[in-house]
């Protein structure tokens, strides 16, 4: 053999040796009994019982102690910062249900599992007045358990680090981070005002979602999200607990403020300018001094514009709200009324004489054309995009004297009644300017309905 290959020979034997002894120290130091895995307690509580908590870190020197005031929990130690309360549950669920894989048979001394001097201990006291003492040592070799063991016994037993690890925490990780302490199905108003923008959105006693000042509908998908998204947002670190420059952080004159209304209760969030070397922007909450930072990301997400929460559908119709198309295009005007079968049927020139059952009369010329898809593009009519909202001008998109209009008609307790009138006009990237009668707005819409008509014109043309 080459001194090469023979090199390459040992390096690999040496390799494959340290991974057998790290395999054999493990399984020595995780030796114990398995039949009762996943159902050994250290001790014997309910979240309910604990009254209080400490957290200790005997290596940073810091202790955080949290008590519980009725239902609430507070921290107390090292000040009364306000807490994050899905951090502060997630202590107590894990400390009242510790995730132990096993206990150890024969362990040996304390030393080896680094509970002689532990780097962690959580000391916590019931209702009933007792104390206790969890310690946290190492973890075992695989980085999968911590060693584990009450103060006052002599067993030491195998946890899931997931379950330590939401025991190991420092002050900063147990504070308030959330901005918006929301549920949101209670929220009525959001306000959103930018450097050179600003819009509502309202929510009616029929719980939909207005755009204030503008009075559009908006889109109840989109909202939610939006809500959704407020609800999630958190802080990263803190940043200064007595921020009184607010120049400094760009929060003197805000790039961005978002707030929430619950009845009377606001909660607004102040976002100022980005930070120098992180992705990152200053942020805080109105009426408290404190001064987070928060993810660039959240600010360009929220930079909104009204007509980003618009509802783009135009018409709320069934196929049963109308059972008569008018359609004008030029001086062409065909006219079609639904049949008590559900058919619609074009005459030439308009209908005007219909007997009682709503069948046409004796000597009417009449065609029956397939309208169903041109109905249904009419009854999903969405907008594209929104063009204009000023109510002028609309000549410069065709609809002062729109190429098509599209009227709705329903019959109801014997009478024609409007319902509504759609007007199409110039032709862009195969989309086409359009407004509905009840909106001064313009927007583009998709050329499917105007190819549904063309089906239609093409069928008639044919009979």
């Amino acid at each position: 053999m080459s001194p090469k290959k023979k090199k390459k020979f040992l390096s690999t034997w040496i390799v494959a040796g340290i991974l057998v002894v790290l395999v054999g120290v493990s399984l020595y130091l995780d030796r114990g009994d398995k039949l009762d895995r996943n159902k050994i307690k250290i001790f014997e509580l309910v979240k309910e019982d604990l009254k209080s908590f400490d957290l200790v870190n005997n290596i940073t020197k810091e202790s955080v102690l949290c008590e519980k005031y009725g239902n609430d929990w507070a921290m107390v130690k090292p000040k009364p910062y306000e807490i994050e309360k899905t951090e502060v549950d997630a202590v107590v669920t894990n400390l009242a249900a510790l995730s132990i894989d096993r206990k150890l048979e024969k362990p040996e001394v304390l030393a080896d599992y680094g509970l002689e001097n532990p780097s962690n201990a959580v000391i916590f006291s019931l209702k009933n007045g007792k104390k206790k003492t969890l310690l946290i040592g190492d973890k075992n070799p695989t980085g999968t358990f911590y060693y584990v063991k009450d103060k006052e016994g002599k067993d030491v037993y195998i946890a899931y680090s997931f379950s330590i690890e939401n025991l190991i925490k420092t002050t900063d990780s147990l504070r308030k981070k959330s901005l918006f302490d929301i549920e949101t199905e209670k929220v009525s108003r959001i306000d959103l005002k930018y450097e050179t923008k600003e819009f509502s959105l309202v929510k009616g006693e029929d719980k939909k979602w207005v755009i204030s000042p503008y009075g559009f509908k908006a889109k109840g998908e989109e909202t939610d999200n939006f809500l959704k998204s407020m609800k999630e947002l958190k802080a990263k670190s803190i940043v200064d607990d007595n921020g009184t420059d607010l120049k400094k952080y760009g929060l003197s004159a805000p790039r961005f403020i978002l707030t929430a209304s619950i009845g009377e209760k606001k909660i607004a969030v102040f976002i100022g300018k980005k930070h120098l070397t992180k992705d990152e922007d200053y942020a805080k909450l109105d009426g408290s001094p404190v001064i987070y930072s928060i993810d660039t990301a959240y600010l360009r997400g929220a930079d909104k514009n009204y007509n980003d929460f618009r509802e783009k559908k135009l018409l709320y119709f069934t196929e049963s709200d109308f059972n008569e198309i008018e359609i004008m295009k030029g001086k062409k005007k065909l006219v079609a009324k639904k049949s008590g079968s559900g058919k619609y049927s074009l005459t030439e020139p308009v209908l005007s004489a219909w007997d009682k059952s709503g069948d046409k009369p004796a000597g009417a010329k009449s065609v029956e054309v397939p309208y169903a898809n041109f109905v249904r593009s009419l009854i999903t009519l969405e907008a594209k995009s929104f063009v204009d909202d000023s109510g002028k001008k609309f000549e410069k998109y065709g609809l002062k004297n729109p190429s098509c209009a599209i009227t709705l008609y329903s019959m109801e307790n014997n009478e024609k009644k409007f319902k509504a009138k759609i007007f199409l006009g110039d032709v862009v990237n195969s989309e086409y300017y359009a407004k509905i009668d009840s909106s001064e707005s313009v927007f583009l819409v998709s050329s499917d309905v105007t190819e549904k008509l063309k089906e239609i014109e093409k069928t008639i043309e044919a009979k």
